[in-house]
């Protein structure tokens, strides 16, 4: 059947088709709402049995490329779609729709990735004596030096003025870090990430000690589930992260990629 395709398609509709898989669609559902809308496009195709859409999202420092649906549709809207990134990240990458994909991107290796998901029921509070420290936008430079250290290109003060962020110090000195990516109130669904200790501090539980502290306020904001995601290779993460509760929903591929 013949893909129709909508460049401009409605926020409603690309809605009603995320929303089928929240876990899988966190991220996207999170760019349906503000102010990360500004910096997302779908795009949209279907043929009357199924439906396909990508997501290109820009920022000053990154583009990502995010597929869903059909891979026959996703191939119709890159070849449609005149304003395709000349470098990307590309997420949510399956088998499938990596065909399409190499069509028109030289795609680097892949790094395999786990999206956990923690709910309510299976929440485990970390029980360690450590406290947290609210961080807000007053502490944006500090934050921004501590991530640029790290190398660390995904965080943006609007994460902190929109979201939760919070770390630990150690004499005044800022040595760990975490924070949402965004936080979706209408789906009463959030994503965290940005966690990061100083080398020489780890293995002490701070960062576990953060993700408690943002997953716990998550809740006492009325979210449904929280989303993580780990390379499947991280060993130590998953090791951090799976006695709080989380679970392995989703296995995707993520990599950097040039048009060619």
């Amino acid at each position: 059947m013949t893909w129709q395709i909508d460049l401009q398609p409605s926020d409603t509709l690309i809605r009603s088709c995320l929303i089928q898989n929240r876990v899988a669609s966190a991220y996207a559902l999170g760019d349906l709402q503000p102010p990360l809308r500004e910096r997302s496009s779908f795009t949209y195709a279907h043929n009357g049995a199924e439906w396909a859409i990508v997501l290109i999202y820009r920022t000053t420092t990154f583009k990502a490329l995010i597929p869903f649906g059909a891979p026959a549709g996703v191939a119709a809207l890159l070849e449609a779609d005149p304003q395709l990134p000349r470098a990307c990240i590309i997420s949510n990458g399956t088998a499938e729709v990596r065909p399409a994909l190499e069509r028109w991107f030289k795609l680097g290796p892949e790094e395999k990735m786990y999206r956990l998901v923690m709910t309510s029921e299976h929440f485990h509070s970390f029980q360690g004596e450590i406290a947290c420290e609210d961080l807000g936008m007053q502490d944006i430079g500090e934050m921004s030096a501590f991530y640029t250290m790290n190398d660390v290109p995904t965080f943006s003060p609007d994460q902190v003025q929109n979201g939760f962020y919070c770390g630990l110090r150690r004499h005044g000195v800022l040595v760990a870090v975490g924070g949402t990516h965004f936080i979706n109130y209408e789906d009463r669904i959030a994503a965290i990430g940005n966690v990061y200790t100083d080398t020489i501090l780890r293995g002490n539980g701070y960062a576990r000690a953060i993700i408690s502290t943002l997953i716990q306020r998550l809740f006492e904001k009325g979210c449904r589930e929280v989303v993580l995601d780990v390379a499947i290779n991280d060993f130590s993460a998953l090791q951090r992260y799976e006695p709080l509760g989380f679970t392995t929903q989703v296995h995707f591929w993520e990599a950097k990629a040039r048009l060619k």
